[in-house]
């Protein structure tokens, strides 16, 4: 009997839905998670809180050179003195004076091995192309750079980013947030090579100076069966991850632990941040994926089109289409809770000036239409609650009935009526002749039975 309970509870558990639970953080610590293809929040606490982002600072560095060099990833650089600008126990490449690389291996030792070198000759190379004089000094190079990257936060309208640096060691005026870095990382994604170089667990390349062997300091990447070829440093392979795809650790005493981490799970794309944690933060993003991977569904508004749904269309014009077919201006979902997901519902709201609402599912149009044009929102709610606006638009031109459509309305009108009473008096001559032949032959035959009788 107990071994049938034993089995019966087994199979009960084992046909339950499993979940991993979102883990838990400190009241000092920052966090924000997004999946990329909805926009949908995944986790947040502190988002907006500024904070000091350490060595995670590269993602915007990576950022404001990629403006300038994305498509010569394979032109040399030279290094020079700015190298020397770091200190002993600073996280570096091994850049020396003298080395020459091209700005993909710059990437490369900025983004795995955490190279503060890397990133100062990132930093001057591009402040001189920016400033257009290929001899200006090592620091007003670098200053340069800097201000490149507080105006790439003004243009990516960023709440509270302000920087000093391009690598991230401590300086109080050097601050972002979890949003705002969240932000910057899922732009800088957006760069092929970029995805390639974070994924990456090992890069060698030989330079002027020497053998470089640079390991990515990434744990959710590092399995136990990479561990051979990163032994020089301290991966034990536990904290790996199969969904974790990048990105970038940090951290400094002001700052705690820091990561920016995304991770592709079939159509579930995440980029989160984690700021000012301790050890524990790779147990903290895997519990994050974890909770994506098993606890997340997907809810589709529209198809894979961008279609969402037609509404009939009054007042227009006549040579137009009077079906108005409604398209979503840019990806439509949410990923929502899976257990959450009855608790979502929508609503379609048309633009009131370009339409009027006759009936269900009939507006009256009031305005032209451009291919293109928005014309509506669809408004989504969880449990009542206003949680997302989708943008739709119109997919081709449609214009309003004008004087011109009325003149052509009464001429048609008047054609029809012409046609018709004119095909009226034509059937009732036609009748009549009818009738009066008949009246003659019966006229005829009755004349001739007279004549018949005489």
């Amino acid at each position: 009997m107990a071994v049938f309970v034993l089995i019966l509870t087994f199979a009960v558990v084992t046909c339950l839905p499993a979940y991993a639970a979102m883990p838990s953080y400190t009241g000092d610590e920052a966090v924000y998670a997004v999946e990329e293809k909805s926009g949908d929040v995944i986790t947040a606490q502190n988002e907006h809180k500024r904070m000091y982002p350490a060595s995670t600072t590269k993602m915007m560095t990576t950022l404001v050179a990629l403006d300038y060099v994305a498509d010569k990833m394979d032109q040399q650089v030279k290094i020079g003195d700015e190298v020397s600008l770091i200190t002993a126990d600073s996280s570096k490449a091994d850049l020396k004076k003298g080395d020459t690389c091209t700005w993909r291996q710059l990437f490369y030792g900025l983004l795995l091995p955490s190279g503060n070198d890397a990133a100062l000759a990132i930093a001057k190379n591009i402040g001189r192309a920016a400033s257009g004089d290929r001899e200006l000094g090592t620091d007003k190079a670098i200053d340069k750079f800097v201000s490149l990257m507080n105006r790439k936060a003004a243009q990516l309208q960023l709440e509270d980013s302000h920087f000093v640096n391009p690598h991230g060691l401590h300086d109080a005026n050097h601050y972002t947030t979890a949003a705002d870095l969240e932000k910057i990382s899922a732009a800088a994604l957006e760069n092929p090579t970029i995805r390639k170089i974070v994924q990456t667990k090992v890069y060698s390349c030989k330079l002027k100076s020497g053998q470089k062997k640079w390991i990515n300091t990434n744990s959710l990447i590092i399995s136990t069966n990479d561990l051979a070829k990163v032994r020089e440093s301290s991966h034990n392979g536990k904290q790996y991850n199969p969904y974790a795809t990048g990105v970038k650790t940090g951290h400094t005493d002001e700052a705690g632990r820091c990561l920016v981490f995304s991770s592709k799970d079939g159509d579930k794309t995440m980029v989160a941040v984690i700021l000012h944690s301790d050890n524990q933060i790779f147990t903290q993003a895997n519990g994050v994926i974890n909770s994506l991977h098993s606890d997340f569904s997907r809810i589709n508004w529209g198809k894979p089109s961008g279609y969402y749904r037609s509404v009939q269309l009054k007042h227009v014009h006549f040579a137009d289409d009077n079906v108005l077919k409604l398209y979503f201006k840019e990806e439509a979902s949410s990923m929502v809770e899976t257990s959450e997901k009855s608790a979502y519902t929508t609503r379609l709201q048309l633009d009131n000036q370009l339409f009027t609402k006759k009936k269900a599912g009939v507006y009256r149009l009031n305005e032209d239409l451009k291919s293109g044009q928005q014309v509506g929102v669809l408004k989504v709610y969880k449990n009542h609650q206003l949680v997302k606006k989708l943008r739709l638009k119109s997919k081709a031109d449609t214009k309003t009935r004008n004087f011109v459509d009325y003149l052509l309305f009464f001429v048609i009108a008047g054609v029809i009526i012409w046609l018709i009473l004119y095909l009226y008096a034509k059937r009732t001559a036609y009748l009549r002749r009818q009738r009066l032949r008949r009246h003659r032959q019966r006229n005829e035959r009755a004349s001739a039975r007279r004549t018949q009788k005489r």
